[in-house]
């Protein structure tokens, strides 16, 4: 260490002692006069001195050290060129077309408008605040408040019965769903609560993916106020199968202010110590690292391990071919045959929820609620079409006896295993 230090000490001393000796030749150099003409300018093809109020800054620029942008040669000099050499995601941010203030005002006037229309269709009747429009629960965790909505069974969806009965039969979930599939079960770093192998060679090894039971299965679901990391998040909605009732259960934490966010984190955080799986569509690249994210703003401890099944891999693999997009709304639509109705689209919803924490108008809030609500209940369709899809067939010799647990055939070393039996603990 002392060592670099010395030599740092050294390169800087050497680099002044070069600046003063160019400074000192400029100096004692004889320094003609330059012609002017009646204006006082220099004349054509000499450059004038340079301007600086700093004299520092002049005597650099006199001495060479310092060179001015407009003296720069641009063959020499490209700095496009250079910034070209730089790595793959700063060359795709330089090649994209500089943004036209004009064009980004008329979108930004074509969104308001669209938002107003949907506003002004959507929101009837006179205001109401939130316990009106969505009937809840004011509640407080860790002396953070925030608004809890309840629903089961029909008032999730008419067809929530018989999608819960399908779903309390995957008893051999994921067994009986290709690997191929769904992809990975359960993430690398991310092994069930409790979770301990025996085995010393466990990383070496291919694992046995045991039993998952769907009582132990989380289905979660965010809506932001924006994209980015520096937003809030304002609603999570978490659905689990209740094996008392035989029904699926919904609750969404909603945070009726900016302030409330943290009330809404602690809620999910206690939820999700309750299972060993979390269920997502596209959560493993978004939800999940934006909780931890606000988790981290508000100092909350981390999420503890726990099984990640995103769903959003099983259906590119499985529906792209015969839709257009693979949004969760147009997934819906394809296995329902059915469209949503009063739903409002994913781009409104950070407006809409600005909108109310503006005016305290909670009108639109309910459409938003529910399309949180029916994201969380497709998921849970979803998965039940892609077991159905995965079942083995009757005969088949590759098919396990009734009870024979069996490794995944593609699975990798460094996968985790579900925990085997999982405790049936309500929200």
């Amino acid at each position: 260490m002392e060592n670099r230090l010395k030599k740092q000490l050294a390169l800087i001393k050497s680099r002044a002692i070069t600046i003063a000796r160019r400074g000192a030749s400029v100096s004692e150099a004889p320094a003609a006069a330059p012609a002017s003409d009646s204006s006082g300018h220099g004349t054509a093809g000499e450059k004038s001195p340079p301007n600086s109020d700093n004299p520092i800054i002049g005597d650099l620029i006199r001495a060479g050290a310092v060179t001015r942008a407009s003296d720069l040669e641009p063959d020499r000099f490209d700095i496009s060129r250079r910034l070209r050499r730089g790595p793959w995601w700063w060359r795709r941010r330089l090649g994209r077309p500089q943004a036209d203030p004009i064009a980004r005002a008329a979108r930004a006037s074509a969104f308001e408008s669209e938002f107003q229309r949907l506003f002004a269709g959507l929101a009837n009747g006179e205001s109401l605040s939130i316990e009106s429009a969505v009937p809840g629960e004011a509640r407080a965790l860790e002396g953070s408040s925030y608004y809890l909505v309840r629903s089961r069974g029909p008032e999730i969806d008419p067809i929530a019965p018989a999608e819960a009965g399908r779903f309390a039969t995957l008893g051999s979930w994921p067994e009986t769903v290709s690997r191929s599939m769904v992809g990975r079960f359960i993430r690398k770093g991310y092994a069930a609560h409790g979770f301990e192998d025996p085995r010393p060679d466990f990383a070496t090894t291919i694992p046995l993916f045991r039993r998952a039971d769907p009582h132990s299965i989380l289905f979660l679901d965010i809506e932001t106020a924006g994209l980015s990391a520096n937003t809030y998040v304002f609603l999570c909605g978490l659905m689990r199968f209740d094996p008392e009732t035989g029904t699926f259960e919904v609750e969404q934490a909603f945070a009726r202010d900016y302030a409330e966010e943290e009330g809404l984190l602690l809620h999910v955080r206690s939820a999700l110590e309750r299972f060993d799986t979390v269920v997502t569509y596209n959560g493993a690249s978004f939800d999940m690292p934006f909780l931890r994210t606000r988790m981290a703003v508000h100092r909350i401890p981390d999420i503890v391990p726990m099984g990640s099944v995103d769903l959003l891999h099983a259906t590119r693999r499985v529906f792209r071919p015969a839709l257009p997009n693979v949004r969760l709304v147009t997934v819906e639509e394809h296995l329902r045959g059915t469209a949503r109705v009063d739903d409002i689209p994913s781009r409104f919803i950070p407006r809409a929820y600005h909108e109310y924490v503006r005016t305290q108008d909670a009108r639109i809030m309910r459409n938003v609620v529910y399309h949180n609500r029916m994201d969380l209940f497709t998921m849970a369709v979803i998965l039940n079409r892609l077991a159905a899809e995965g079942a083995p067939r009757a005969g088949d010799p590759a098919s396990p006896p009734a009870g024979a647990e069996k490794p995944f055939a593609s699975a990798s070393a460094g996968d985790t295993i579900a925990s085997p039996n999982p405790p049936h603990v309500p929200f």
